[in-house]
C-alpha cells in the first residue's frame, strides 16, 4: 500500500542537490537494512537538503525503547529520516523506565530540552487533553487518508479520546494464550485454531483445563494473583463477553451482567482446581509455564527472544477463548506530539509519517518483537516471510483487529487499581462473592471521577 507523498516542506530557500539511487542502496546497505527492506523505502534520492545545524528545527523524542532495539533504531532507521528531513534534527532522550510523571514534569519546566515526541502508553491521552498539551492530531490524520485507513481500526480507537484522535500508534502488541502442544497432545485435546473466530469457546477452554489438569504436576492454566497484569488481560476477557471495562462517561461498568458472568467463570476454573497463581504480583513471569507446570498462560509477544530459543517441548499461540465475540486486550506505544511550536510539530508529524511506513513498521517490530500497527506492512512480503518462519506469532498477529483499547482517562490508571485489589483479589484470591466484590470495586472507582 502507497503513503501519501505530501510531506511536511521546509520553507527555507537553501540548496538541493540529488543522490542516484545506485548510491541510496549503497547507503541503506551500509546502515543495515535488508534487500527488501531497501526496495520498500521511499525515494528519497532527490532533492536532499544541504542544512546548517543552526537552521534545523530541534525536536526532541523521550522514549523508554529497550537497548538492543533503540540501537537498531539509531542505526538502521533514523539515518534514513535525518536525509528525508534535513531540516529536522531528532534528538532522542532514553528514559530507562517509562514514567509519565517525567514526561508531565519535563513539559511542565519548558526549556530546550522539553519533550516534543514521545513514546507512551495510550493511557496518558486524557491528562494531556485537559492540559492542552496536544497538536490537531485528527486533521493531520485526516489529511492523509490513505495512512489512516491502514492503521488497524483497533489502534484508530486506542488513539482516541472525545472521539478525537489525539495520538499515533507506533507499536501495538496484546496477550495470547500460549500453549504447551506437548500437554494437549498427552490430554487428548484439540489444538484450537488461531483465527479469532474460529478459536476455542469459553466452554471448550473449560474442558480443556480440565482435562490438562489430570497430567501429574500440571495445571491447566496460570491466574494471574495480584498487580495490575490482572486488570489489562481482564479486559480481554470482558470483551469477548461483549462488556466494557470504563466507558467515556467515566462510570465503571465492569460489575455488569457481563463482568459478573465473566469474573464467575473465572472464579470457577480456579474453584475447580483447573489453575495455578502466578507469583505475586508477576502475572507477567511465564515462568511457571516454561518449567511445565501449567500448560497454558496469556503473555505477550514482546518474549519472542524467548520464545524461538525455547526448545523444552512443542508449543504454539492461540487467541484468547471467545463468548460472544473475539477478543484481545491492546498494548503498545503511542507517539505523542506535544504542541511546542509550529516548526517542531512540522518535524514531529514528518517523523510520524516515517514511522508509519511499511519499512519502518516492518523493520522496527521485527527487531523488537512488537507487532506492526498498519494492515499494509503486515500484509508485506517480507513480514509474511517473518510468520511463516515463527507460525505462533500469527496467534498475537491474528488478534490485533479485535483489541479492546484500555479508558484513557485522567483517573483510568487508580480505576485499574481499584479494580485490582477490590474485585480481582477477592474474587480470584479469596474466592469472595463476586456480585459484591464487583460493586465494591464499582463504587470505589466512581469516587475516583468526583
Amino acid at each position: 500500500m502507497e503513503h501519501d507523498d505530501k510531506v511536511v516542506e521546509c520553507k527555507e530557500n537553501i540548496p538541493r542537490r540529488t543522490i542516484s539511487r545506485r548510491a541510496l542502496i549503497e547507503r541503506a546497505a551500509v546502515v543495515g537494512l535488508s534487500t527488501p527492506l531497501i526496495a520498500a523505502l521511499p525515494d528519497i534520492g532527490r532533492g536532499i537538503a544541504r542544512v546548517s545545524a543552526a537552521s534545523q528545527t530541534r525536536v526532541n523524542l523521550y522514549h523508554t525503547i529497550p537497548a538492543a532495539t533503540e540501537t537498531f533504531w539509531k542505526k538502521t532507521l533514523l539515518p534514513t529520516f535525518a536525509k528525508q528531513h534535513p531540516e529536522c534534527q531528532l534528538v532522542p532522550d532514553q528514559l530507562g523506565t517509562e514514567d509519565p510523571t517525567v514526561i508531565r514534569a519535563k513539559l511542565r519546566a519548558g526549556g530546550a530540552s522539553a519533550p516534543d515526541m514521545a513514546w507512551l502508553a495510550s493511557t496518558e491521552t486524557g491528562a494531556y487533553v485537559q492540559a492542552n498539551l496536544l497538536p490537531d492530531v485528527q486533521t493531520w490524520l485526516n489529511a492523509h487518508p490513505r495512512i489512516k485507513n491502514d492503521i488497524f481500526p483497533s489502534l484508530i480507537t486506542l488513539s482516541s479520546f472525545q472521539g478525537q484522535v489525539r495520538s499515533l500508534p507506533w507499536v501495538t502488541n496484546n496477550t495470547a494464550m500460549w500453549i504447551n502442544l506437548d500437554a494437549f497432545h498427552e490430554a487428548g485435546v484439540p489444538v484450537p485454531s488461531q483465527d479469532p473466530e474460529k478459536t476455542w469457546t469459553w466452554d471448550q477452554f473449560a474442558e480443556t483445563c480440565a482435562k490438562l489438569s489430570k497430567i501429574k504436576g500440571m495445571k491447566g492454566f496460570l491466574m494471574t494473583n495480584g498487580g495490575t497484569w490482572d486488570t489489562w488481560c481482564f479486559h480481554a476477557w470482558l470483551g469477548a463477553n461483549d462488556g466494557v471495562f470504563l466507558p467515556d462517561n467515566g462510570i465503571p461498568s465492569f460489575d455488569s451482567s457481563a463482568g459478573i458472568e465473566t469474573m464467575t467463570f473465572l472464579q470457577d476454573l480456579v474453584k475447580k482446581g483447573y489453575t495455578a497463581y502466578s507469583q505475586p504480583n508477576k502475572g507477567y513471569d511465564a515462568s511457571p509455564w516454561y518449567s511445565g507446570k501449567v500448560a497454558i498462560t496469556a503473555n505477550g509477544p514482546w518474549n519472542f527472544p524467548d520464545l524461538v530459543s525455547f526448545n523444552k517441548f512443542k508449543f504454539t499461540v492461540v487467541p484468547y477463548p471467545r463468548n460472544k465475540k473475539p477478543a484481545t486486550n491492546t498494548g503498545g506505544d503511542q507517539l505523542f506530539v506535544f504542541n511546542r511550536s509550529a516548526a517542531k510539530v512540522a518535524c514531529s508529524f514528518a517523523y510520524a509519517q516515517y514511522m508509519l511506513t511499511d519499512a519502518f513498521q516492518v523493520a522496527f517490530n521485527i527487531e523488537s518483537g512488537n507487532l506492526p500497527v498498519t494492515k499494509s506492512a503486515t500484509a508485506s512480503a517480507t513480514y509474511q516471510a517473518h510468520l511463516k518462519k515463527y507460525p505462533f506469532l500469527a496467534g498475537f498477529v491474528n488478534s490485533v483487529p479485535y483489541g479492546i483499547a484500555r479508558s484513557s482517562l485522567p483517573y483510568s490508571n487508580d480505576v485499574e487499581t481499584v479494580f485490582s485489589q477490590k474485585a480481582w483479589d477477592p474474587i480470584v484470591l479469596q474466592i469472595a462473592d463476586v456480585k459484591s466484590s464487583l460493586q465494591a470495586a464499582a463504587s470505589a472507582a466512581s469516587a475516583l471521577k468526583q
